[in-house]
């Protein structure tokens, strides 16, 4: 990792609690039934909602998909950055940066999992059909906390930019390197891993498929693809 950009974690998992709460209570529903239907134990989910816990990357996109809200709604960061372009010239404010056309670094909402694994978003606003992101796996992290395959709907696109990711599709394996690019239906199954002793940085692009009730959020579950 060069001086330039130094890995950071900025931000913690509780970020994410509030925010899973509020939607859990707009969608109706108890903390007892949310963990029913996406089957963990309730307990958990209320150590979430409170900070003290997160979730694995795929229980929370099944969490998301349940509570019928985009993925990166979740973020932990600013979430109303974006203002009236006229009201942010008349208080100086950059036109571009105000408008959410062009966001600064430092104004990444991200969420960190609990191996580390970061997922910093690229856009001022979230999206209901897309996701585009810097996700960042310190050494050992995985896309899952436990390892597992997972699979949701939509189509992936990713470019390396620093370290070595070792990802599964299926039942392939594969080892890119910076400037290697993927692209998978997100359906089938799969898991990234940094195997390495450096940080791997890499670009992605989700773009999700809404299903015939019109629900946006990513349908997910736990993979039960090669291990």
């Amino acid at each position: 990792m060069s001086e330039a950009e130094p890995y950071e974690d900025r931000t913690s998992g509780g970020g994410i609690g509030p925010r899973i709460r509020e939607a859990r209570r707009a969608a109706g529903l108890s903390v007892r039934e949310l963990a029913r239907r996406v089957n963990v134990s309730a307990s958990h989910i209320s150590q979430v909602e409170r900070g003290l816990s997160s979730f694995s990357v795929p229980v929370l996109y099944t969490v998301a998909a349940e509570l019928g809200v985009p993925m990166d709604s979740v973020f932990d960061g600013p979430q109303d950055t974006v203002t009236d372009l006229s009201e942010a010239a008349l208080d100086g404010a950059e036109p571009l940066v105000a408008s959410g056309i062009v966001q600064r670094r430092s104004q990444r909402p991200v969420i960190t999992m609990g191996s580390g694994l970061q997922w910093h978003r690229l856009t001022a606003r979230p999206s209901e059909d897309c996701e585009f992101l810097e996700v960042r796996y310190p050494p050992g992290a995985n896309s899952s906390d436990d390892g597992s395959f997972i699979r949701h709907q939509g189509w992936e696109y990713g470019v390396i930019i620093e370290g070595s990711l070792t990802v599964e599709v299926g039942f392939e394996k594969s080892l890119l390197k910076p400037g290697d690019a993927i692209n998978f239906d997100s359906s089938t199954p799969h898991r990234f891993s940094n195997d390495t002793g450096s940080v791997v940085r890499a670009v992605w692009f989700v773009r999700d498929r809404a299903d015939g009730a019109g629900n946006t959020g990513p349908h997910s579950e736990r993979g039960h693809g090669p291990h």
